[in-house]
């Protein structure tokens, strides 16, 4: 099972909601592999995580505000994962040489600082969080106060989180 992580703070309004778990089971989707997706349950763990604090690696990270679900963010995760499951590799550089920062501009997001995690080879949500967790940039990164947004995606063992915060409009 491998972990992947990037973080890319830069400076570069869109639609959020928070969506109660009744509405993310109902949008919830149906994978290549046939199973059903898993997005609903690991959303609610990273704000779990974030609402109590953890410890990652040698640092504690403090509670921290939720993140909202972003239906950005959400195609950004979903075009990197199948972009990974149809090509066949693992990486934070897209088949066609893209970063989580192209593939989130590509969504219209209009972002202040972006996230990225990525793993494979994991069959359930809760080994994926887990794996996450216990990694320190990619613990970091699900409690770092500068993200206020969320979405993710699973296409076969591939898994995509991608985290933001909406560039400020003055």
């Amino acid at each position: 099972m491998l972990l992947a992580t990037a973080v890319l703070l830069s400076s570069c309004e869109t639609d959020v909601f928070t969506p109660s778990m009744e509405e993310l089971e109902a949008e919830a989707k149906t994978t290549n592999d046939g199973s059903k997706s898993a997005m609903p349950k690991l959303f609610q763990l990273v704000n779990d995580l974030r609402k109590k604090g953890c410890q990652c690696g040698s640092n504690y990270m403090q509670p921290v505000d939720p993140v909202s679900w972003n239906t950005d963010l959400d195609a950004a995760a979903l075009r990197h994962a199948n972009d990974m499951y149809t090509n066949d590799f693992f990486d934070h550089t897209g088949s066609d040489g893209s970063d989580i920062a192209v593939r989130v501009t590509a969504t219209g997001y209009s972002w202040q600082a972006v996230g990225e995690n990525i793993a494979w080879g994991y069959r359930d949500v809760e080994s994926v969080f887990l794996g996450w967790k216990n990694s320190p940039g990619h613990c970091r990164n699900m409690m770092n106060a500068a993200f206020q947004h969320m979405g993710s995606a699973r296409v076969g063992d591939y898994w995509v989180q991608a985290f933001g915060r909406a560039r400020l409009v003055n």
